[in-house]
């Protein structure tokens, strides 16, 4: 999700019928500047280099776990129908092909690796899915980095990222603790459960495969070992991190 405040004006976006290496690129109506979401900035029209403000609000899940939470959900009807009886993704998400054949370059993860990706301190970072199954943490400089996916989630979840700037993770007793604070995380609502905590903020990321993100950002550091993991999480292979 991504704030529409830029130079003081209120943009509206749409797809732009583009791609960047299978990635939308959206174009707003009132500068017809085009914004690569992969690139995480404008790369053409008026305000081209232009960073997007990514708003870290958004939770990608499955349809049937947003209802459970929130029940009064509107649904938007088009001509009469909601969905579709068939998801037009299975055979793009079930191929080990990137879109149109496209493959990774490099081959420290599979092309169709399922990764979350973030940038600290002008380093981009590329986690697989499955080193933050149950939840993984990870020390990066001064940062303390805790990601969380449900264990054999779908490739639509979205995964959760923190950062703390004071005070580590730790596992205790079946849950998440952050030890700065003493909030406990909560898997159902996907926050740090207790009063406001300075040293804790919400992460933007983005989930997507490693081809797709490492043809634009080569010198992605891949965090294979995390400093903590979840104890059920420890029996699963993990690839080295070298070429």
């Amino acid at each position: 999700m991504y704030s529409r405040e830029y130079q003081g004006r209120r943009l509206n976006f749409e797809a732009s019928g583009g791609l960047l290496n299978s990635s939308l690129v959206m174009q707003d109506k009132e500068t017809d500047t085009y914004w690569s979401i992969i690139k995480g900035k404008a790369i053409g029209g008026e305000l081209e280099g232009h960073p997007l403000v990514e708003l870290p609000v958004a939770s990608k899940v499955q349809w049937k776990d947003w209802v459970k939470r929130h029940p009064e959900t509107l649904v938007l009807s088009v001509e009469g129908r909601e969905d579709y009886p068939k998801n037009v993704y299975d055979d793009y998400m079930t191929s080990d092909k990137g879109f149109g054949g496209a493959e990774a370059i490099d081959e420290r993860l599979e092309t169709k690796e399922e990764i979350f990706a973030f940038e600290l301190a002008g380093t981009h970072y590329a986690v697989p899915y499955r080193v933050s199954a149950g939840g993984a943490v990870f020390k990066i400089d001064d940062f303390h980095i805790f990601l969380y996916r449900p264990f054999s989630s779908e490739v639509y979840y979205s995964t959760v990222a923190f950062r703390s700037d004071e005070g580590g993770f730790e596992f205790d007793q079946g849950r998440w603790l952050h030890q700065g604070s003493g909030r406990a995380f909560s898997p159902e609502t996907g926050g740090f459960l207790g009063d406001d905590a300075p040293s804790l903020s919400r992460m933007t990321g983005f989930d997507t495969f490693w081809y797709t993100w490492s043809l634009i950002h080569p010198g992605t550091e891949v965090l294979n070992h995390p400093t903590l993991s979840h104890p059920g999480a420890k029996a699963q292979a993990v690839q080295p991190d070298s070429r």
